[in-house]
């Protein structure tokens, strides 16, 4: 019996941990302006609460989409989606605060934050401070990537005689190609139909299928959040035209060929 608590306690405190990594890896936080059991925008001011605990406690917190900074303008994926739930109680308000990345996981869930007021707007503040003391012993701090930091740097020239030679499009021949996005590493695999794209973990997990155009120039990618268009560019990189998740805009990925 001890052993299986001690099991239990150990294995908590791993997704713990692993969760607050995961979590320092993203700048941003994107709270809604409305609640799955709210009827309007900001009802009880609780939308404009979330963001409030959310900077409280060191977040860069957004609900308006005009005040999205470029890089997350261009790259949705670079801030984890705010969601409270509420659990259904008779006698008591519960909450319950989730951070969502753009693939539509949960990365993040507080314990229930509980209320016993019986008026909405107090029960319902009460409840997400109390869920909050959750989201505040993560003790949050944005890591910056190694990648993010090499992309801020100074790019290299390239002479003018050489940049048309530089973007000119070209299809890689090998049959397995290693490419990084975001710090994960893919595999893309040529099949007759165009890659398979896999991420490479430590086994190997199909995403989607890159299917050849034919022009065989350009490729329709079918992948999950990561469906767009694309194309390989003069250095093997591949280039990813899709739509934000979280903006709902054309953005360009790169992924870079290793």
């Amino acid at each position: 019996m001890l052993r299986n608590l001690f099991l239990g306690v150990v294995f908590i405190s791993t997704l713990s941990s692993s969760a607050q990594k995961s979590i320092n890896e993203y700048e941003y936080i994107v709270v809604p302006e409305s609640y799955s059991f709210l009827k309007k925008n900001d009802q009880y001011q609780l939308n404009s609460l979330t963001k409030f605990l959310f900077e409280k406690y060191g977040f860069k917190a957004f609900m308006n989409m005009a005040e999205y900074p470029e890089d997350l303008k261009n790259n949705g994926c670079k801030a984890l989606r705010a969601n409270v739930v509420k659990k259904p109680s008779v006698f008591q308000t519960r909450l319950i605060v989730e951070l969502i990345d753009c693939n539509g996981a949960v990365v993040f869930a507080s314990t229930e934050g509980k209320s016993r007021e019986k008026e909405f707007k107090p029960a319902y503040h009460q409840a997400l401070r109390n869920a909050f003391k959750d989201v505040k012993t993560l003790n949050y701090t944005f890591v910056q990537s190694k990648q993010e930091e090499v992309s801020k740097k100074e790019p290299i020239t390239v002479s003018e005689g050489k940049v048309k030679e530089a973007v000119q499009l070209s299809t890689p021949t090998n049959k397995s190609i290693e490419y990084l996005f975001n710090e994960v590493n893919f595999i893309f695999e040529k099949q007759e139909y165009g890659y398979e794209m896999f991420k490479k973990e430590q086994e190997k997990m199909s995403v989607g299928k890159i299917y050849k155009s034919t022009s065989g120039k350009s490729y329709i990618v079918k992948a999950g959040e990561l469906s767009g268009n694309g194309y390989f560019d003069g250095y093997g990189n591949f280039v990813l035209e899709r739509i934000n998740p979280v903006t709902n805009k054309l953005v360009t990925d790169t992924f870079a060929r290793q």
